[in-house]
């Protein structure tokens, strides 16, 4: 080891233009730049080799660092490479030094000599032990990296992924869990704008990048977007990216910060909420709150036109009862098809519920919109073969025209409900277009029906039930034998409505249904009350066509002869020719059952249709009621003559009960009685009267008189 020590004096002789006071350089050196070897001096090495029996004058660059902490290591390197590079001829810095005394604190001075390859350095060292510097110092680095390493467990956990793009630089840098969802090899990449943008879905492109130019303009330091991005795996995901970002003093981008949270299940449930909003579940097409949206906002612009075709499939009913609702499904969902193969280019295709369409068409002229339905039309009503089955799927049509026949997506519907209305009414099966001349009428029948729906939610308000008698005249004497119920309607909105007008819109509408179990209660309650004595009286009420295919109305009509206390065999139900000729095999089943509750069942206004004679056979029934077209004039009608002289023989050879009815003269009267037909009913003997009325006179007249 060498002994020999630097000295100031003997190095000043030599370097006459260094003038410094030895005090305050004591502990001084050389470095040596070839050797990369310190040279000491005998105060500083006694300082830095304290108490130590070998103190060495000369030692590697290397030892003399190990007297510096970690932090003034790397400072005194810094300054050494920079006056070997020439940045500067002197340095000066605060170091700490790990010296046998303790941790001191020193100004360290450096001199580069020009070509010289060594450096001059000498330590100003505070002889004040740094102890508690050094623990402050110790705590505040134990911080930082207790805060490095939370901030590392918080990106590496976190649910979102942390963003930092550095614009100054073009690079990006990326939560660690990124690098499992995008194609990265690395978290940081430069190109950055350009790496991200590859990331995002195509169409998405242009929402990511209007988020982001507000922050380049310099008009905000905020980010905010939702966007797809296509993973590493070619899956597609929601992201909801927020950032802050940071400007120089001239408004230009430095730094944009912030994190890309995964809301793809979030938007999936979104999605699934929209779809049911707008989206028919069954056909998958748009539904009625799809077309009020964008029907409405098609029709904001003033010089908008087009056309709607609003369509209902004639019978659809038919499917259900014949072959249950899964079929009737399936052809709704086969007509949904139908109408996206033969209208591609419609502007909409739309299902309302129920067996109504719409298709928005972008023509406007009448010519062009049945010449864009003449190919539908064509293969529509053609027989098809579905789950087994042969069925013809036929349609109303009703077309409007915008803005002609409606300026807002409701006032257009309102006038397509009243011409499919009208349509359907008619039997119509070519389209039809709306015509305001015409809608008058058939909105008075559209606020009917609504009038009507209303009524019978308020407790079928505005109806009532009244009762004409059924008499039976014999040897000149008449009683009463029963009453024919009979429905009417009085709602002050429509004064002087027709007792046939009324009938045909309940029976159209459906509505006859709940009006005619309703009339089977009153009945039979009103007929229990008549025969509270020794009476055995029959009230009559009429059947619908659709009643006769409701399938739980003789279980209906069963109870409430219990409830009331009715024999089954003072009811008797009418059914019409029409009642019969929709579906021969559901009307015998319909009349058997009744006859086997001992509840009678009459033919009514027989004689009237093309094919009554046909059903007498097979039919279930007991009684035969001849119409007033066959009654009236008797006297003086031949024709009428022979028929009712028929039918009466008719029914006496298959015991049928036979009753005349519209009976209103007395010469109808007699004839009638010379032919052996005494049960009668018309204005003759009574007029239809109040429940209260018949009920007070059925006593006194249910006898001979």
């Amino acid at each position: 080891m060498e002994k020999q020590y630097f000295e100031w004096n003997s190095f000043v002789n030599e370097h006459e233009n260094f003038h410094f006071s030895v005090d305050a350089i004591g502990e001084i050196y050389l470095l040596d730049l070839k050797e990369n070897k310190i040279w000491l001096s005998k105060k500083l090495a006694d300082l830095l080799y304290y108490k130590k029996a070998e103190v060495p004058a000369r030692i590697p660059m290397e030892e003399f660092e190990t007297f510096f902490p970690e932090k003034s290591r790397m400072v005194f390197r810094q300054e050494i490479q920079r006056l070997r590079t020439g940045h500067t001829s002197r340095e000066n810095c605060h170091v700490a030094l790990d010296a046998a005394q303790g941790c001191l604190s020193a100004v360290s001075y450096m001199y580069h000599f020009g070509d010289s390859d060594h450096l001059l350095g000498f330590l100003s060292v505070d002889y004040e032990p740094t102890r508690e510097y050094d623990r402050h110092l110790e705590q505040i680095i134990s911080e930082l990296e207790h805060a490095q390493s939370v901030n590392q467990l918080i990106l590496e956990g976190a649910a979102d992924y942390i963003f930092q793009l550095n614009f100054a630089e073009n690079t990006c840098t990326l939560s660690p869990k990124a690098l499992e969802v995008l194609s990265l090899d690395s978290p940081t990449f430069s190109d950055a704008l350009d790496r991200l943008l590859s990331f995002v879905v195509m169409e998405d492109r242009q929402i990511f990048l209007d988020s982001i130019t507000p922050f380049f303009s310099g008009s905000s330091e905020d980010q905010y977007a939702e966007f797809r991005l296509q993973t590493r795996d070619g899956r597609v995901i929601w992201v909801r990216c927020q950032g802050k970002g940071l400007h120089d003093a001239q408004g230009k981008p430095l730094l944009l910060a912030g994190s890309l949270l995964d809301i793809t299940e979030q938007k999936e449930k979104e999605q699934k909420i929209h779809h049911m909003l707008y989206y028919d579940i069954l056909t998958g097409l748009k539904n009625r709150r799809s077309f009020l949206t964008e029907m409405d906002a098609v029709l904001q612009d003033p010089n908008a036109k087009g056309c709607i075709l609003y369509m209902d499939i004639r019978k659809f009913k038919s499917y259900n009862e014949m072959f249950g609702h899964k079929f009737g499904d399936h052809v709704l969902k086969e007509f949904g098809n139908m109408l996206k193969l033969y209208f591609p280019q419609a502007l909409g295709i739309y299902r309302f519920g129920g067996d109504e369409f719409l298709i928005h068409l972008k023509e406007h002229q009448k010519e062009k919109v049945l010449e864009k339905l003449t190919p539908f039309q064509h293969i529509v009503s053609r027989p098809r073969e579905l789950d087994g089955h042969i069925i013809y799927v036929d349609t109303f049509t009703a077309a409007l025209l915008y803005p002609e026949h409606g300026h807002t997506a409701e006032e257009l519907l309102s006038n397509a409900n009243l011409c499919l209305y009208r349509i359907s009414r008619e039997d119509k099966r070519d389209v039809s277009f709306f015509a305001k001349q015409n809608s008058i009428d058939f909105s008075k029948q559209y606020q009917l029906e609504n009038e009507m729906r209303l009524d019978i939610e308020h407790d079928f308000r505005h109806f009532r039930v009244v009762y004409q008698p059924i008499v039976k005249h014999e040897n000149g004497t008449s009683r009463w034998i029963g009453a024919e119920a009979l429905l009417r309607y009085s709602n002050p909105a429509f004064p002087g409505l027709g007792q046939m007008e009324m009938i045909q819109t309940l029976e159209y509408s459906g509505l006859i249904l709940p009006i005619g179990r309703w009339v089977l209660k009153k009945a039979i309650r009103e007929c229990s009350r008549w025969n509270n004595g020794s009476n055995h009286v029959v009230v009559h009420a009429n059947i619908a066509a659709q009643q006769v295919s409701d399938a739980s109305l003789v279980q209906y009509v069963k109870k409430q002869c219990e409830t009331s206390g009715l024999d089954p065999s003072n009811l008797t139900l009418e059914l019409t020719e029409t009642s019969i000729l929709n579906n021969l095999e559901t009307a015998i089943h319909f009349c058997q059952e009744l006859r086997n509750l001992g509840i009678g069942v009459a033919l009514d206004d027989f004689g009237t249709g093309y094919s009554g004679f046909r059903y007498l056979k097979g039919l279930p029934i007991s009684q035969i009621k001849v119409d007033r077209e066959y009654t009236s004039r008797l006297p003086v009608n031949q024709y009428n003559q022979v028929v009712v002289s028929f039918l009466h023989e008719l029914s006496e050879n298959m015991d049928l009960e036979l009753c005349a009815e519209g009976v209103e003269m007395q010469d109808e009267l007699d004839f009638l009685n010379h032919m052996g037909i005494s049960m009668i009913q018309g204005f003759y003997f009574e007029r239809p009267m109040e429940a209260e009325i018949i009920s007070k006179e059925f006593p006194q007249r249910s006898v001979c008189c």
